[in-house]
């Protein structure tokens, strides 16, 4: 600050510090008087004030309209948890009203524990999402999977059945193949395995798959020979689908390569499943490519395997040649990409 005859001329720093108090209208008198005296004078100063003002306003209407979200959010919520107490309510009553009826024939609680779960199944797909908000799709599909497994139990109970392991475990590797790639996108997962969300879906899935071959042997005849039959099936199939995953996930190529090398392998499993199903059951190799004849197409008895095998023939044809098609365009893009 300086002073020039009777008249204080204020540093601009020491004026913009005062600013935001004087916007505010919380500084004393004296600094007011000092700020006005100032901004009379010094347009640099002026212009930061205006600046101010303009923040201020927009800061003020930004906290007012998320005041105004905020709170519209909190009445769509309260509204959302009464409609879903009232729904819950309204499942109750055939609840009740089966308690009663079970009760009043003289009954035991079986069938009511049905009609109970059967209801919690419903709940969960219709009060469950409105009770949450947080990650609600897969609070539901929590829930809905609880609410199946414990229906299936129960059932199998009342039936005095012994198939709920094998009818839980196919269910979930039936959810699992539709459902876990969004839940693995909505999860929280460590930094390491953030970019392995590939390969923990397709390994879930397999784990799952495997679950299933497993325990469907304790329900047959020999379960042994069937474990060794129906596993090698399974681990060849897999295979397949591992490579072709691996070559569209971690390749370094572009993906026109990717999707000719996919076909030509999709090609050629499906060419050879056939034979190596037959060799894994029978003990005996046949290629069945060896009988193909393409003048020879008709559909009587004696030229079943011709047929099968002329089809056989094309499928890998049209594959291997689209798959080499598609790998040569996505070498010729690299290589205009290299000259570029």
């Amino acid at each position: 600050m300086k002073t020039m005859g009777e008249r204080k001329v204020y540093d601009c720093g020491m004026i913009q510090d005062l600013l935001p108090l004087y916007q505010d209208d919380v500084c004393s008198d004296a600094s007011r008087t000092a700020v006005e005296q100032h901004l009379t004078e010094c347009e640099v100063c002026r212009t930061a004030l205006e600046k101010l003002r303009n923040n201020y306003f927009d800061d003020r209407l930004i906290r007012e309209k998320n005041g105004v979200l905020r709170e519209h959010a909190k009445q769509e919520r309260r509204k959302t948890v009464t409609i879903g107490i009232g729904m819950a309510g309204i499942l109750m009553i055939p609840v009740i009203v089966c308690l009663i009826c079970n009760i009043a024939v003289g009954h035991g609680l079986d069938w009511f524990f049905i009609v109970l779960a059967s209801l919690l199944l419903t709940a969960s797909l219709t009060v469950l999402p409105m009770l949450v908000y947080k990650n609600r799709v897969l609070w539901t599909l929590g829930g809905f999977v609880l609410s199946l497994m414990l229906l299936l139990f129960v059932i199998c109970m009342y039936t005095h059945g012994n198939w709920f392991l094998l009818a839980a475990i196919s269910v979930i590797f039936g959810l699992s193949v539709l459902f876990m790639p969004y839940v693995i996108r909505k999860i929280h997962l460590p930094e390491a395995l953030c970019r392995s969300k590939t390969l923990i879906v397709i390994l879930w899935d397999t784990i799952w798959l495997y679950a299933v071959v497993v325990i469907c042997g304790f329900y047959v005849k020999d379960p042994c020979e069937y474990w060794e039959i129906s596993l090698k099936i399974t681990t060849f199939c897999l295979i397949y689908l591992w490579v072709v995953v691996l070559i569209i996930r971690y390749m370094k190529i572009n993906g026109w390569i990717k999707a000719g090398i996919s076909m030509v392998i999709t090609g050629i499993s499906v060419a050879l499943v056939s034979d190596v199903v037959a060799y894994i059951i029978e003990k005996k190799w046949h290629m069945v490519l060896s009988d193909a004849d393409l003048s020879r197409w008709s559909t009587n008895a004696a030229n079943a395997n011709v047929l099968d095998a002329n089809i056989k023939l094309i499928v890998l044809i049209v594959f291997v040649t689209a798959g080499i098609l598609l790998a040569a365009v996505g070498i010729a893009k690299m290589c205009r990409g290299r000259r570029g």
